[in-house]
């Protein structure tokens, strides 16, 4: 195996984490430059742009909360908090 970050050979095994959906994931660390990384990594989701312009709709016309929004959509607060303050800054430069 193959550190992604130094091209190291010399990787160990260190430890295992669970995902959201509950797949367990071995974690590796590199003994060249001290980093720790796990050999496929989840990316990020990619809403789509409709499901975005949902759940800010609820929110700033519907007067749903953030964290109701959040509880609805099945998506975090933080998620719902950015989403709202980019719409708002593409609608105020229209």
């Amino acid at each position: 195996m193959i550190c992604p970050h130094c091209k190291s050979m010399e990787v160990v095994k260190m430890g295992h984490y669970f995902t959201k959906s509950g797949e367990r994931r071995q974690r590796y660390k590199c003994k060249g430059c001290g980093r720790t990384f796990v050999l496929n990594p989840i990316k990020p989701r990619n809403y789509p742009e409709e499901f975005k312009e949902m759940v800010v709709r609820a929110v700033v016309k519907e007067g749903v909360g953030i964290r109701q929004a959040s509880r609805i959509f099945k998506i975090s607060q933080t998620t719902v908090i950015a989403w709202v303050r980019e719409f708002s800054k593409k609608e105020s430069e229209e």
